[in-house]
């Protein structure tokens, strides 16, 4: 055992200044990589409600196959603050009734979205035949973009677009608005 010296304090931990420069490399670090992270968060936050949307429209014509039976998701936006869509299947007295099983999903009012659907009074709708392919197709009212303003600066992918076509496929892609 090594003794010190008794006027000799022992030299364990660290200086008030090592500590002080080590918090200081930190918040320098910190300062510089917070914008990147907060637009990380608004792509993520944007990709997943995107492709949400797209697996409701997927699992609806997926029920519309398997149940043979026509079903829809309509789309409308509830006090003008945000949109909010349901999948809706056809009755036997012509009439569309809620699917109890498929809840109903909501799109934040933190996104701007467009719908470029076929138009039903107030609200929207993209219908999906028994055999999988949409029921109302238009070539021009076929797409609905959802946009992230916290993303809208130039050379930013701040869309997600999802396209259906005639035959029922439904496509995801990103771009740059305009």
């Amino acid at each position: 055992m090594r003794l010190l010296p008794p006027n000799r304090p022992a030299g364990r931990g660290f200086s008030l200044i090592e500590v002080l420069v080590v918090i200081g490399i930190i918040g320098m670090f910190m300062v510089v990589t917070y914008p990147s992270v907060l637009k990380t968060m608004a792509t993520r936050s944007l990709d997943n409600k995107a492709r949400e949307l797209q697996t409701f429209l997927q699992q609806t014509k997926l029920r519309a196959v398997s149940d043979r039976i026509p079903h829809r998701v309509r789309f409308s936006q509830d006090g003008g603050a945000y949109w909010t869509y349901t999948m809706e299947r056809l009755q036997a007295d012509a009439t569309w009734a809620t699917v109890p099983s498929a809840p109903r999903k909501t799109i934040p009012a933190e996104y701007t979205v467009t719908l470029n659907l076929p138009p039903l009074g107030s609200d929207f709708v993209v219908v999906f035949a028994a055999y999988g392919s949409i029921g109302n197709f238009a070539t021009t009212l076929n797409t609905i973009v959802l946009q992230s303003p916290k993303l809208d600066r130039p050379g930013t992918m701040d869309e997600r677009v999802i396209t259906f076509f005639l035959g029922g496929s439904i496509q995801f892609a990103k771009r740059e608005s305009a």
